[in-house]
């Protein structure tokens, strides 16, 4: 996989500096940062030989745990933004409830994370700095690892470009665990030293963020049932499943534009699913192949 070592030093040197900044600050853009930088970084490890030792599985476990922690914070962010932003005439006493359910939560949540960075940050950053160090000095080595482990990481991605025409029928149902494949997809590909995958990624993200926003309405409607002490006579409920409802069809209409330009679910004569990918695609993804 042809990879900018200029972005992986770029993204390793941000990581750091989230680990460090958010043991003491967990603002909102802070912890979105944070997770977003995890995330990418654990992405990276898959086209990088760093990632096959005992030590850089026992540092990723360590970040995916902080991840986590801060995936939990993160979503209570996201949900009292989205909650704040909703068209509403229900009555104050609803829209109480929900928000201090959540600020309770948010704050439950953020003194785990930040506990979990105080205890484990110092020693992810040193450890992060010598992943570092050892991509600059050019290791023989590690050179000769990189090829193997780059041909690998670019077979493995065209499998997941082809996984994404499966399952045949997205319904509400398996939207989410979809969802899971175009994020790290993106993730993956986003890495590349190659420019020309711009509009790939742009359309994976494009998926990506209208199935995020629609699920994030079903953790709400979800914490409202649960949670609301008057729901019976409470609309608010109601104007929740209808904007769930409007987040769904957008969701699937992005997911059946990114399928229709770059993959397409074919049936056999076995009834197995095959995928035809479009030449766009293949375009995209054999940019990634050194």
């Amino acid at each position: 996989m042809a990879l900018d070592n200029s972005e992986i030093q770029a993204s390793i040197r941000k990581l750091r500096k989230s680990l460090k900044e958010s043991a003491t600050q967990l603002a909102p853009e802070d912890v979105h940062k944070l997770r977003t930088r995890v995330r990418r970084f654990t992405a990276l490890t898959k086209a990088l030989p760093l990632a096959n030792g005992r030590k850089s599985k026992r540092l990723m476990r360590r970040l995916k745990r902080i991840r986590q922690k801060a995936g939990k914070v993160r979503d209570m962010d996201v949900l009292t933004s989205h909650l704040a932003a909703l068209d509403t005439d229900t009555e104050q006493t609803c829209l109480t409830q929900l928000f201090e359910y959540l600020g309770a939560n948010r704050y439950r949540y953020a003194a785990k994370l930040r506990r979990l960075l105080r205890k484990n940050g110092r020693m992810l950053r040193k450890k992060l700095r010598m992943i570092s160090r050892e991509l600059k000095s050019g290791d023989a080595k590690a050179d000769a690892k990189g090829g193997a482990a780059s041909t690998e990481a670019a077979a493995h991605v065209l499998q997941m470009a082809a996984d994404l025409a499966q399952p045949a029928q997205l319904s509400r149902t398996n939207l989410h665990p979809y969802r899971l494949k175009v994020k790290k997809l993106r993730d993956v590909i986003a890495i590349s030293a190659d420019g020309g995958n711009r509009k790939f990624i742009d359309a994976l993200g494009e998926c990506k963020d209208a199935i995020g926003e629609w699920h994030d309405w079903e953790e709400l409607i979800g914490i409202a049932k649960n949670h609301l002490e008057r729901e019976p006579t409470c609309s608010l409920l109601s104007d929740l499943k209808a904007t769930s409802k409007r987040k769904l069809d957008a969701a699937l209409s992005a997911t059946a534009k990114l399928r229709n330009s770059y993959v397409k679910p074919e049936a056999s004569r076995r009834g197995k699913g095959r995928t035809k990918m479009s030449p766009a695609a293949l375009k995209a993804v054999s940019r990634l192949v050194p």
